[in-house]
């Protein structure tokens, strides 16, 4: 490998971007975006890109990579390898993508109030609908007697997850997850705001970060982190802090449900009756596990949830498309309309 191959794949470069390259056409990546410029990084340095120049580009995101033209004049964005995406905040639906290129997210909790086996479940389904690998990062576990116990719920949700007890101010105890991090390896950190996240990030070796306090009534903290920016660590690999996250509701999840709750769906299948709602129908294979004790009922509750959720965003995103393709007819029928006038 070339330096310069080295250097490119340093910033998280791999074969699948590599496929999409064009000859005379440099790699830029984004590092971070501020209005309407975003900063982004290729093995030359840095350069930066007018968005409000290049609107073709549409909404870019931290992570994503870029082609500019030799004359600096023109950028293409790649296709993504993979997206850490949520329902824009607020009443509207619409996607909203926090993080490009993705290969590992490290879902911040604490060992506090804030625990929510629900919050994390959603955390959960984001990554596994989009191939990204979760990772759980229990923080201030030194100032809690149940941390262990928190740490077995939380590693009950999915098998295979991986669950890690820390206090992020103890080098010691971050020191097995920054050595787990490979080179040119991209993370992002999501979670509450006051979980950690930036005391875990500046422990793992990004620049130092401003830390704030939480609220001692609550548990909850103020937005120390107000931008999504991506940094690269002393290990080789790449992380991406993102602000904290109040909403996370969630669009077009099918997948990621499915993995996340094969508990309850395995179960469902078993049921008498093919349109079971798990209430009180006779051979209810899901309500017999929760008499049983073998399903949590609020694992149930839990999946109902997430997939009325789903059903109502998707409807709603599906009539938003019905009356962009009513209004895309109408224009296109008036153009009909008036060439025949015209007798074209």
């Amino acid at each position: 490998m070339t330096d310069a191959a080295t250097r490119l794949a340093e910033l998280g470069w791999t074969a699948f971007e590599e496929a999409q390259g064009k000859p005379d056409h440099e790699p830029v990546r984004v590092f971070s975006i501020h209005r309407s410029e975003a900063l982004a990084r290729s093995v030359d340095g840095e350069c930066r890109v007018d968005l409000a120049m290049h609107r073709a580009l549409g909404a870019i995101a931290v992570g994503d990579w870029l082609l500019r033209s030799t004359d600096g004049d023109s950028y293409t964005r790649l296709e993504r390898r993979t997206e850490i995406a949520r329902k824009a905040a607020g009443e509207h639906v619409h996607k909203q993508v926090l993080s490009a290129n993705v290969d590992r997210l490290l879902i911040v909790s604490s060992c506090n109030q804030e625990f929510s086996l629900p919050r994390l479940e959603r955390y959960l389904v984001l990554a596994c609908d989009c191939g990204v690998e979760p990772e759980i990062i229990l923080t201030k576990a030194d100032l809690s007697d149940e941390a262990e116990s928190l740490a077995r719920a939380a590693a009950s949700l999915l098998d295979g997850v991986p669950v890690r007890l820390v206090d992020a101010r103890d080098a010691d105890q971050v020191r097995p997850l920054a050595e787990s991090i490979r080179p040119g390896e991209t993370l992002a950190l999501v979670g509450s705001s006051g979980v950690g996240k930036t005391t875990l990030a500046n422990a793992l070796g990004a620049p130092d970060l401003a830390t704030g306090a939480v609220r001692g009534i609550d548990d909850k903290g103020r937005h120390t982190t107000t931008a999504r920016s991506m940094v690269q660590l002393p290990g080789g690999g790449l992380l991406i802090d993102n602000p904290g996250i109040r909403e996370l509701q969630l669009t077009d999840c099918e997948r990621g449900i499915a993995k996340v709750f094969s508990d309850v769906l395995g179960r469902a299948e078993q049921c008498r009756f093919q349109d079971c709602s798990h209430e009180a129908e006779p051979g209810c294979a899901v309500q017999a596990a929760i008499e049983s004790g073998a399903l949590p009922a609020r694992r149930l509750d839990s999946f109902r949830a997430l997939e009325a959720e789903q059903a109502r965003n998707a409807e709603i995103l599906e009539a938003k498309r019905q009356r962009a393709r009513d209004i895309g007819h109408k224009y296109r029928k008036l153009n009909w309309s008036k060439r025949a006038r015209r007798g074209q």
